[in-house]
């Protein structure tokens, strides 16, 4: 397909050469190497067609996808942003403007262009793995599965849709319907990393840890600086008992992803079963660092409090993260020690010891079972940024 492309690119490049004024052959050759990705042979081309006509929507357009396509988002933002406020507000300018916003990571401000595009019918390509992706993002999970599902209906041969909705099924807790899906996904696409992520953790939650162990690890062959399959596989060492490798990996983890929570709590968890009190407290307070109003992470010093027999603050955490996180573990764990040690010291002191060997919680399971929800949870959510699919075509 590229060669006769090519071959058109040519012709067009040596009629230009001879009409260097001819702004019409300068926009068919410039749309043809965007569409080749060859910004090299664009850049000159576009450059003359915007000195000749510097105030066509057009040509500030096209020049908004050249920096778009070299990845100098802000400057193609500025470009479609100048169009949009002098009220070109066509959806191909739109698209391109929502493009920009989501390679930024400003999400919020993508999600009601996008919605917007979705509402119209809009047939960009790759923009149904975008709206899906952003929405993921945005918190609206019931949304994007919806959307998801009806996508899926009308175009049931797209993988990656399929993988993208194996995790927010994940998210809403349908394990067996998220392993389904992914393995759907894997079946076609042994690569698959959102299904590889979808897998291993749902196999975490089904106690299925030998299958999650081969998932994970052949995410993190796909992708090895990918935060959540190291999450995966750090979470399967701990439900093992192999705390010292849980540490290199979920260090991994929070290396890769130094905004998750999870991984972040997580790698605090770890901690706390190898007694290394203190350095649980640091990785709970870089948990904090990322967001004060985590309440595991409350309750997960609350809980190192108690360990150090520090009840007053037990208290004074344990408050806080129920406060802001009614169904905190490490907070209910916490506020059960401390209603222990009020009436029999002794029975709090038999709790601690039962946590650390990881046996009995006060929920009733074990520490296992903690951690297969815990992965559940805080697997859940889109492994890489929203990307755009597919190439940026003019129309």
């Amino acid at each position: 397909m590229e060669a006769p492309l090519e071959d058109r690119l040519n012709r067009l490049l040596g009629y230009a050469e001879a009409d260097p004024n001819n702004y019409l052959l300068l926009c068919e050759a410039g749309d043809l190497c965007l569409e080749l990705g060859d910004t090299v042979r664009a850049w000159p081309l576009l450059e003359q067609a915007l000195v000749l006509r510097p105030d066509d929507p057009a040509a500030q357009y096209r020049m908004a996808v050249l920096l778009y396509q070299e990845k100098a988002f802000e400057g193609s933002l500025s470009l479609t942003a100048r169009l949009l406020e002098q009220g070109h507000i066509n959806a191909v300018i739109r698209h391109q403007h929502v493009l920009c916003l989501v390679a930024l990571a400003r999400l919020a401000e993508a999600g009601p262009l996008l919605q917007s595009l979705v509402d119209e019918g809009a047939a960009f390509a790759g923009l149904p793995h975008l709206y899906i992706r952003t929405q993921h993002y945005l918190g609206k999970v019931a949304e994007a599965a919806a959307y998801a599902a009806v996508h899926l209906r009308r175009h049931p041969d797209d993988t990656i849709g399929r993988a993208m909705l194996s995790l927010l099924l994940l998210d809403q807790e349908k394990y067996v319907e998220a392993d389904r899906t992914a393995s759907e996904v894997l079946m076609l696409q042994p690569d698959n990393l959102d299904a590889l992520l979808a897998a291993g953790s749902t196999a975490i939650a089904l106690e299925r840890e030998e299958q999650a162990k081969v998932l994970f690890s052949r995410a993190i062959a796909v992708s090895p600086h990918n935060g959540r399959a190291w999450l995966g596989i750090g979470l399967h060492s701990m439900l093992e008992g192999r705390l010292e490798q849980a540490i290199i990996e979920l260090d991994r983890a929070v290396r890769y992803m130094p905004s998750h929570l999870g991984s972040w709590n997580a790698l605090a968890w770890v901690h706390i079963l190898q007694r290394d009190f203190d350095a649980a407290w640091r990785t709970f307070q870089h948990s904090l660092a990322v967001d004060r109003n985590f309440g595991e992470a409350h309750g997960g010093l609350a809980v190192v409090a108690a360990v150090r027999g520090d009840w007053e603050q037990v208290s004074i955490l344990a408050d806080t993260a129920l406060r802001l996180q009614p169904d905190s573990f490490a907070g209910r764990f916490a506020q059960s020690l401390l209603l222990a040690n009020r009436g029999r010291p002794q029975r709090a002191s038999a709790m601690i010891d039962a946590m650390l060997d990881a046996s009995a919680t006060p929920s009733g399971g074990n520490l296992s079972g903690l951690i297969r929800r815990f992965a559940a949870r805080h697997q859940a959510g889109p492994p890489a940024g929203p990307v755009p699919a597919g190439p940026i075509t003019l129309h």
